[in-house]
Order: C-alpha cells, then structure tokens, then sequence
C-alpha cells in the first residue's frame, strides 16, 4: 500500500468518525444497555491473552429510577498482530447481576500501527444476545486515540442494529471520548464523556496498571459518572479489571 493510499484511508477513516459524532448527537443511543462502560484503545498486542471483569451500575433518573447493575466476564485472545477476540457471559438485575442473562461475542482490529500517523485506529466488530429481554445487538465501533505530550485522548463512536421483540428493529449510534493525564503507570486520572438514549454524562476516572512479571499484568479502571440531563441516571458508577498474560 503507498503512502498516498494510506493517506486516503485514514481521511476516509476521519471523515467516517466526524459523521459518527454528528449522528449520536441527535440520534437514539444504546437503548436497553448502560451509557457508561468501557472505552477501548486500538491496540492489539501479539499472543496476548486477558481474563475481563467489567460491573456498572446506574441509579436515579428516567434510565435507572430502581437502578440497574450489569456485569461482564471475559476472556480474550490476540490470534495475531492486528486480531483479537473476545467472549463475555452477562449478568443484569436491578438489585443484583448474579444471574446469567446473555452473552457477547467481540472481535477488534487494529488498523493502523501506533505512532504511523498522528491519530491510532482501530475498528471493533460486536454482537450481544440478551435472553431475558429477547433483544440482539449488532455493533461496530471506530477507535480512534491521539497522544498529546502527557496526554491521551480516545474516541469510541459507534452505529448498532437491534432487533427486539418489543420495539422491533431499529438502528442507534454510541459516542464516548476519554482524556487521559500520563501520571504514573499505576496511576493515570482521566475525564470521561459518554452520550446515550436521552443520556448525556461527564465524570472523573482513575487507570493503571501494575506488573506482575515480565508477562503479567493488571490493570484496572474506576470511574463515576454524573449525569447532565433529567432522563440520564443520576450517577453510574464503573469497574473493570483485566488480567493480561502471554
């Protein structure tokens, strides 16, 4: 591929992005799933493998009066330099996520490699089954990260497919953004903004990572949102961990 090709691939990319930005403005957005999650960068790292737990959880507001908590457990693997999948079991519930609820299958690709241009990008390819709420989600996400001296930015935007049985079928869009201080490696503060259905939110966040060994690692994030509308959730409330080996 010549440069002037890659040049037009990663315009066509940032063209694709602006217009995924402009859409979650004013279009329906996640539905029957929480604003508030994980923000994923576009890195793949060779025969890595990683055990996931994710929990958020949502009160007050139109999205949340009872509240709402969702927990995911997965694991993952890089099948090569640009590859990974990923596999979750999914617990939701009002007081408690202790049951099994559905499942969700992710694949990601790093497009472009880091530092090759001035912004990083990848693509994620989701699909989630909900059995208690009979819905199914198609989702493709674009990343897109820039270093600036000290700090990250990253951009997920997203256009999902649902189909439940009811409200039918149905195209939404998905916006979240985080900046991020390099402070230390095992503690990075961050400020985070997610847009969803009737839902606008804003909050701090802490992430890190501590080694264990040459080949393992944890790492960790904890953030709260707050939300700036009358329908969003009052706050959510977020957890991941991920242990990384090889």
């Amino acid at each position: 591929m010549t440069h002037v090709e890659s040049s037009r691939i990663c315009k066509l990319i940032t063209c694709s992005l602006s217009a995924g930005l402009l859409l979650s403005a004013s279009l329906p957005v996640l539905a029957d799933g929480l604003a508030v999650d994980k923000i994923y960068p576009p890195y793949v790292n060779a025969l890595e493998k990683e055990l996931e737990y994710r929990v958020s959880r949502a009160q007050g507001g139109l999205q949340a009066p009872n509240g709402v908590i969702i927990q995911r457990l997965g694991f993952g693997a890089a099948i090569s330099d640009t590859l990974a999948l990923e596999a979750y079991v999914i617990g939701r519930g009002d007081d408690d996520a202790s049951s099994f609820s559905g499942y969700e299958l992710e694949a990601r690709w790093q497009l472009t490699e880091q530092g090759e241009y001035p912004v990083d990008w990848g693509v994620i390819v989701e699909y989630e089954n909900s059995r208690d709420s009979d819905v199914e989600e198609l989702a493709t996400k674009l990343i897109a990260l820039r270093e600036w001296g000290s700090y990250i930015f990253t951009g997920n935007a997203g256009l999902i497919y649902e189909d439940s049985e009811a409200t039918g079928a149905e195209f939404e869009t998905s916006f979240s953004v985080q900046a991020r201080y390099r402070y230390k490696a095992f503690l990075e503060p961050a400020l985070e903004f997610y847009a969803a259905e009737d839902y606008r939110g804003i909050g701090p966040a802490l992430v890190g990572m501590t080694r264990l060994s040459t080949t393992d690692s944890i790492r960790w994030e904890l953030g709260s949102v707050i939300g700036l509308n009358e329908s969003s959730a009052d706050y959510t409330l977020r957890l991941m961990l991920e242990y990384e080996f090889y």
